[in-house]
């Protein structure tokens, strides 16, 4: 199912989807965005999927929106232009609601939109090196749709200056802000530390990863009372739920799990 520019395809429990454009440093234009979004359903609908992870071809991750394409906004109706990012902001709707981990293996520069792909995985390994800008107000625009998952991974004051300034920060500094949570010491590095991820998501509970995430997001944007409420009513699946007593089961018995099968589309 992979477009021309996308390649999506699983290496045993990892998904896989790759921005193929590396001669022009993987931009997301409409058609690849879209590539992007259906990759995430087909990975999220397939129960052999456990884990997903998103990385670019060549020296960049991701350049962010086409500016060839986005010159041509001007000629557009409104309806037009207002419709032009809607595949990247499904994709972010999306990812609020995922049902598995998400992981962005950055093997080069993030910006704009780029850094906004990243932004919306779960994990970001990086590259000793890699660059991430919002660089948007340098060519007249100001990253509005990215704010939504970057203010919540971004202390909010270095992220304004970034959106405001366009200057970038680089793998080290990602990680002492707590964007980047590992950073490789090279591409091979960052695949390596990527399949660790991917063996360890396929020991735990997939119903657990999926009803937790969804919940982790929820009990995170809540008032602290309000989410404490929330939690007890959360926590009955998992109490009635076959996982629980399977995981507790095995440890008793000191063996591996036999955890339930589980698969299907977020939305």
């Amino acid at each position: 199912m992979s477009e021309p520019h996308i390649i999506v395809d699983r290496e045993g429990s990892l998904g896989r989807i790759i921005l193929n454009r590396p001669d022009a440093r993987n931009p997301l234009d409409k058609n690849s965005s879209a590539g992007v979004l259906a990759g995430l359903r087909s990975h999220f609908a397939d129960p052999a999927v456990r884990s997903v992870v998103i990385s670019g071809a060549g020296d960049a991750f991701c350049a962010g929106g086409d500016l060839k394409q986005m010159a041509a906004f001007g000629e557009m109706s409104p309806v037009e232009a207002w419709s032009w990012p809607s595949a990247i902001v499904e994709a972010h709707k999306l990812m609020l609601a995922a049902d598995k981990p998400v992981i962005a293996a950055v093997n080069g520069p993030a910006s704009a939109g780029g850094m906004g792909l990243a932004g919306m995985c779960d994990i970001i390994v990086a590259v000793d090196g890699a660059k991430f800008a919002v660089p948007e107000v340098k060519v007249g625009l100001f990253p509005m749709i990215i704010v939504a998952h970057l203010a919540r991974a971004i202390p909010r004051k270095i992220l304004l200056e970034m959106m405001l300034t366009g200057d970038p920060i680089d793998a080290a500094e990602g990680h002492r802000l707590g964007f980047v949570n590992k950073v490789a010491t090279d591409r091979d590095d960052m695949w390596r530390i990527v399949g660790d991820y991917a063996r360890r998501f396929e020991k735990v509970a997939p119903t657990a990863v999926a009803l937790g995430r969804r919940a982790f997001t929820l009990l995170s944007d809540m008032p602290a009372s309000q989410a404490l409420d929330a939690a007890q009513f959360f926590n009955l699946p998992f109490f009635f739920g076959d996982d629980m007593k399977e995981g507790a089961t095995a440890f008793l018995e000191k063996r591996k799990p036999n955890w339930s099968p589980y698969g299907g589309d977020p939305e």
